[in-house]
């Protein structure tokens, strides 16, 4: 049996099957609503009111996360499932919105060395005495110019006859560096060649139309992930993909979409036929590269966590499903390990790790953030699980990157008063992952907490619901203006979770590879969420070394710059390659040194305040007597 379900205020309707969540409901129906957990009941971020209807009892989840003055009327989408006709109204709260994203990274200069070109001919038809077949004069005048020894595509050979005696036998032959002919065109075409770069990220998707006729990028656009909807964290989607192969095929299927949105825009944009792009290089962690190709992801989630797939690989767009010309070519760069994947190896390529002279960090900061220090002589590499906190989840008021949210914040050390931005400067709704990061490190400049992250008696403090809380904004000055926009105890700790897990990785790598952190020169960090973070704050909290801010650098997406540099040239291809096979990883969960630096980068900035003259001289909280690792 199934039933009307309608969301307010969109007025947007749909019918479902009895027994269906209102989350699958608002996916299907097109609702903006958040999914952080992946319908786990954990985030409580999709906090809907039934308006009318009916529907299951509560759970256990939603009592945990439903509190306070809140209506008995609301519920959690993903734990509510429709049991007759219902009314939904979705509080702004519980929006996505509009999304940031940060598309464009730092790309060096290299020389333009395509996989793809274009050749236009001119042949003689065939006669009686020259009834040679078609392909024959087609290889044929290939090899005159050089060009031997290649194969034709099959869908480009069932279409010869037909475009030689259209095009008066002058065409223009697509040959790739796999020595194959993969498309023959009407006509001296040489003028549109393009190709496809695409960095396919956990929360978003970026997709570039290069000219490889001169290296430039002709269009430049992202948006969400359409995976989100089965989780926001590479986990999430592991499990679900692992289900079984349809719902592989469901994971896989959504990032084609996005992917194939984008390859639409794109080519209405500049005007051009996708027929008319012939190779596209796809990068991205190493769920996402074996999600978007449809390889088992299983392994990936239990241990060793080894990788399906770990050399670099090409395939046909058709196999993978992209649209861009069928026949074209798909290019897949190198897995370092299950958790370290292709877009550390556009990283490092982008912002050029492997040619540094001196010892540098490299950080794509995120849910899951990948660590890599070293220089010309090596480098040394680890994921860490820094979580879900800087998106916005397991935050009382945590929300994603987009309008409303509180991006900066600052405290008055005397009088304890709030300023903040938000995003596109809007009434504030939430606070995202770099207004938390400030607003930790302020709190304590400011005496709020102390150096073990505990909330300290003083102005704007006050008890809430699960303990000591501050107010940093008024519910007047919210969107909504229903409720106060706090920074609660649990908040701190997941902050804190989060950045001990980056630094401790990156202490790892210090201990395991032998290097003297004091011979650190630069820290570059990259990412759509780096991007946005404020290197005072993050250095204070001990997120990132203590090194003099003019050494830390931002480079944005890196990982699109690196998929478009081996989109570019074939020669970055095989440096990628080099440089997966010379990068030495670190498994976290096997090293007990992990576990000691991350007790000891758990305290704010860490356990060893005193080490860091520039951070401790702008600290007013009280440091705490604890026992810590010694190292």
């Amino acid at each position: 049996m199934s039933f009307e379900v309608r969301f307010l205020p969109e007025g947007k309707r749909c019918r479902i099957r009895e027994g269906t969540s209102l989350m699958s409901a608002a996916q299907l129906c097109g609702v903006d609503l958040a999914a952080i957990c992946g319908g786990k009941g954990y985030c409580g971020k999709c906090l809907i009111e039934i308006v009318d209807g009916k529907v299951s009892p509560p759970t256990e989840q939603e009592k945990k996360r439903i509190t306070g003055e809140r209506d008995k009327n609301y519920r959690l989408a993903c734990q509510a499932y429709v049991k007759g006709e219902v009314t939904v109204r979705v509080p702004d709260q519980s929006r996505v919105g509009k999304q940031r994203l940060v598309i464009m990274g730092k790309e060096p200069m290299i020389e333009l060395k395509c996989n793809v070109e274009k050749i236009f001919l001119e042949l003689e038809p065939p006669t009686l005495n020259d009834p040679s077949a078609d392909d024959e004069r087609l290889l044929g005048k290939l090899s005159e110019m050089g060009y031997r020894g290649l194969k034709i595509d099959a869908h480009v050979a069932r279409e010869l006859p037909r475009v030689f005696r259209e095009g008066g036998w002058k065409v223009t032959a697509v040959v790739t560096g796999r020595g194959e002919v993969t498309a023959l065109e009407k006509g001296d075409t040489t003028a549109k060649k393009y190709g496809l770069a695409v960095d396919v990220g956990t929360t978003k998707l970026a997709a570039f139309i290069v000219d490889l006729n001169d290296g430039s990028i002709v269009y430049a656009d992202g948006i969400m992930n359409p995976q989100i909807r089965f989780g926001e964290d590479v986990i999430t989607r592991i499990n679900y993909a692992s289900q079984g192969i349809e719902k592989l095929e469901e994971v896989r299927s959504a990032v084609l979409e996005g992917v194939n949105q984008l390859i639409g825009s794109g080519t209405a944009s500049v005007e051009i036929d996708r027929n008319e792009i012939y190779e596209a290089v796809v990068v991205g962690n190493t769920a996402m590269h074996h999600l978007i190709f449809g390889i088992d992801v299983k392994s990936l989630g239990l241990a060793p966590y080894a990788a399906g797939m770990g050399r670099a690989f090409d395939a046909k767009a058709r196999d993978v499903g992209i649209g861009i010309n069928r026949s074209g070519n798909v290019h897949f760069l190198p897995n370092v390990a299950g958790f370290v994947g292709a877009d550390a190896i556009a990283d490092i390529l982008a912002s050029k790790l492997h040619e540094k002279e001196r010892l540098t960090l490299l950080m794509d900061v995120g849910t899951n953030t990948e660590v890599m220090l070293g220089d010309k002589n090596g480098i040394w590499a680890c994921s860490t699980a820094s979580g879900p906190a800087f998106e916005g989840a397991h935050i009382r008021c945590g929300m994603r990157a987009a309008s409303g949210a509180i991006e900066k914040v600052w405290i008055d050390d005397e009088d304890l008063r709030v300023s903040y931005k938000t995003i596109d400067d809007k009434k504030p709704r939430g606070i995202c992952g770099s207004g938390m990061i400030d607003a930790v490190a302020e709190m304590l400049k400011a005496g709020l907490i102390d150096t073990s992250g505990r909330i300290l008696e003083r102005g704007g403090v006050r008890d809430g619901e699960g303990g000591k809380e501050f107010v940093l904004v008024g519910k007047e000055e919210t969107e909504t203006g229903k409720e106060d926009l706090v920074i609660t105890q649990d908040d701190i700790r997941e902050i804190q979770k989060a950045k001990a897990a980056i630094y401790a990785g990156y202490m790892t790598l210090v201990r395991e590879g032998g290097f003297d952190r004091n011979s650190l020169s630069e820290v570059v960090i990259a990412g759509a969420f780096g991007n946005y973070i404020d290197p005072r704050s993050a250095r204070t909290i001990g997120m990132i070394p203590e090194i003099p801010l003019d050494r830390i650098s931002f480079t944005g997406n890196t990982a699109g710059s690196g998929a478009r540099l081996c989109l570019k040239s074939v020669e970055m291809r095989t440096e990628a390659q080099l440089v997966a096979s010379k990068i030495k990883y670190i498994e976290l969960a096997a090293k007990p040194i992990f576990e000691e630096e991350y007790v000891n980068a758990m305290y704010i900035p860490n356990s060893r305040l005193e080490e860091f003259p520039e951070t401790a001289g702008v600290i007013k909280a009280p440091r705490v007597v604890r026992r810590y690792v010694r190292r």
